[in-house]
């Protein structure tokens, strides 16, 4: 089982989109210049309590993520931009002496290829929607060539729950995954 270091964020991060992070804390410092060093990512997940700086209890569910762009920040910040690629299950964490937290992860299946249900023309739709509105957000999306880039997508930009989001991570088939968010939009249009 690998171990990996896990970057915990008060966010969910899915397949497919990139998100840019400000990195000041030693420990993370030091994760950086490893990944970058041995052309490795590292994992991304979502904080259950607790903060982004010091200790935090995280959900069983990230996003391995690889750097693809960094600068230095004027203020002494690094500033990285990484990509979501892999989902995985974290079996157990333990601590480093500086604080940062490993995960010893399994890797969840990666699904086959599927075109956009003709049915899902609606949450194409919203998802348009989402975009221009969210058109300021740091965030980067590819095309929408497929069920899991919609359904990733649209996970991204929803106002979900934590534990909704979680739960659209650990799913493996991306129809299941549209059909939850139909679901939860459908419940919202009626409150």
């Amino acid at each position: 089982m690998p171990q990996i270091p896990l970057f915990p964020l008060h966010l969910t991060l899915f397949p497919g989109v990139a998100l840019p992070l400000r990195i000041f804390e030693q420990r993370y410092l030091r994760l950086v210049s490893e990944t970058l060093k041995s052309d490795r990512g590292f994992g991304v997940v979502p904080i259950r309590s607790g903060g982004e700086v010091g200790r935090a209890d995280v959900w069983p569910y990230g996003l391995y993520v690889r750097i693809v762009d960094w600068s230095q920040g004027e203020e002494g910040l690094l500033h990285i931009q990484v990509a979501g690629q892999q989902r995985f299950r974290i079996r157990s964490t333990d601590w480093a002496e500086d604080g940062l937290l490993l995960g010893n992860v399994e890797w969840l299946p990666q699904a086959e290829s599927k075109p956009v249900p003709e049915e899902c023309d609606g949450l194409l739709s919203v998802l348009d929607e989402l975009k221009q509105h969210a058109a300021m957000l740091p965030l980067r999306f590819g095309p929408v060539d497929s069920a899991d880039a919609l359904s990733w997508q649209l996970a991204q930009l929803l106002p979900l729950e934590d534990r909704v989001r979680v739960e659209l991570l650990a799913t493996d088939d991306p129809l299941a995954r549209l059909a939850d968010i139909a679901a939860n939009l459908d419940r919202w249009a009626k409150e």
